[in-house]
């Protein structure tokens, strides 16, 4: 949540009933002072209704084929790397054997 002024107090952020006006200071199901179906107009600040307070997006969800995509591409940049790793060394090991 990101404030577009500075100039703002805690009364303009308290989530109010949009029927009645009071504070609702809990998560509910619906208001106490006008038994307003909270679920189905949720509370809402000043702030909120005024523009005053800017929420940021949610993440985009992970697309599963890049995750599974990614995964495979480190699983074969790793098995590349011990392969080469391991055709060093017995290169190395024959060049070895072979000048002594």
């Amino acid at each position: 949540m990101r404030l577009r002024t500075s100039s703002i107090q805690r009364r303009h952020l308290v989530p109010r009933c949009l029927g009645c006006g009071r504070e609702q200071v809990a998560v509910q199901a619906s208001c106490h002072g006008c038994g307003a179906d909270l679920q189905e107009r949720p509370a809402r600040s000043y702030a909120e209704m005024e523009g005053l307070v800017e929420f940021d997006a949610p993440p985009a969800p992970a697309d599963a084929f890049q995750d599974w995509r990614r995964q495979v591409t480190l699983e074969r940049w790793l098995l590349t790397a011990f392969t080469g790793a391991v055709l060093t060394a017995f290169v190395m090991h024959a060049l070895g054997v072979m000048w002594t």
